[in-house]
């Protein structure tokens, strides 16, 4: 390389004052736009998160709530007010939206999983706990004969679920459980007080006849009792109350393993009552709302998700109805 294009290149002028800060402003330009691009990306990922576990939490109560009261023995569904539990209706008598104070649910549920058949060890033939089928010529005023069922096999798996079962409840199709009295859910079973005069229980031990259950003693004295071919069998009652949060939110507040038939009720206000088996079923609710109309049971929730703080929130609301 010659002298002159060394002298040429260490003679070549560097950025001006001018053109350093036009750079400085084109990369902070860039910068900021880049900036606001990531943030704007984080935003709409974390809307979509929050929205999608809004959307999530609140399919998996309904979810629940469905599996639930799918197995409602209908005529059961009760409204009350968690305030003051006398104050009772009937769930299908809820219609209107804007009553606020019957918001807790309770009813009782056929017990299915003692129903599942199952092959005996003994036996290569499958027989349920229970059939669900009554011989009512074989059956009196002591006693139910129930062909096809095994009564070891059932009062064995409603034990293990419901510790505190002693006697199951017997549902009869038929709203009239004897030749002069109708079922009447808001004044019978303990649900609202200790009335048990309109239900029978009965009870079965190892000793009896695989597919003979007697009625207790209150329900064996009882005259003048209905049977009919078709019933079934319930092992608990169960409840959904809102217990509120203070700040616009509830949580839902699920009972179980308590028997109305046997004078067991829930007895303390607010969703406080200790001595009942119960769980939290959901939790940051806004809305719980339900009726029944015929065989048909509808219901609605919203969850509450906070997006941060102050008061940005998204709600997820779900609506289901349950045919039976």
């Amino acid at each position: 390389m010659s002298r002159h294009t060394r002298k040429r290149r260490a003679m070549r002028p560097a950025l001006s004052m001018i053109e350093l800060v036009f750079v400085i402003v084109v990369l902070g330009i860039v910068a900021s736009l880049g900036a606001e691009m990531i943030a704007a990306a984080y935003k709409t990922y974390f809307l979509q998160y929050v929205t999608q576990r809004a959307n999530m939490r609140t399919e998996i109560a309904a979810q629940q709530i469905v599996n639930l009261l799918s197995r409602r023995i209908p005529g059961t569904a009760l409204s009350r007010n968690p305030a003051d539990l006398t104050d009772t209706i009937e769930a299908r008598e809820f219609t209107d939206a804007n009553d606020t104070n019957h918001t807790l649910l309770e009813w009782i549920a056929e017990e299915q999983d003692s129903r599942t058949a199952r092959l005996p060890s003994s036996s290569s033939t499958a027989r349920p706990g229970w059939s669900g089928f009554c011989d009512v010529d074989a059956s009196g005023a002591a006693s139910v004969t129930t062909p096809g069922s095994d009564l070891n096999f059932a009062w064995s798996v409603m034990g293990n679920l419901y510790p505190g079962m002693t006697n199951a409840a017997i549902f009869f199709r038929s709203r009239n459980y004897s030749t002069t009295q109708t079922y009447n859910p808001k004044s019978c079973m303990g649900l609202t007080g200790s009335d048990t005069s309109c239900i029978s229980s009965v009870e079965h031990n190892n000793s009896d006849p695989i597919n003979v259950m007697r009625f207790d003693t209150v329900s064996a004295a009882r005259p003048g009792k209905r049977i009919v071919e078709h019933y079934k069998l319930a092992a608990s009652a169960y409840a959904l109350c809102p217990k509120d949060n203070g700040d616009g939110t509830f949580d839902l507040i699920l009972f179980y393993d308590y028997q109305p038939w046997e004078g067991e009720r829930l007895t303390q206000t607010d969703c406080g009552d200790t001595n009942i088996s119960h769980a939290t079923l959901a939790t940051d609710l806004t809305v719980f709302k339900f009726a029944e109309a015929g065989n048909t049971f509808r219901f609605k929730i919203c969850t509450r998700e906070k997006l941060g703080e102050g008061d940005h929130n998204i709600t997820s609301c779900k609506e289901r109805a349950i045919i039976r």
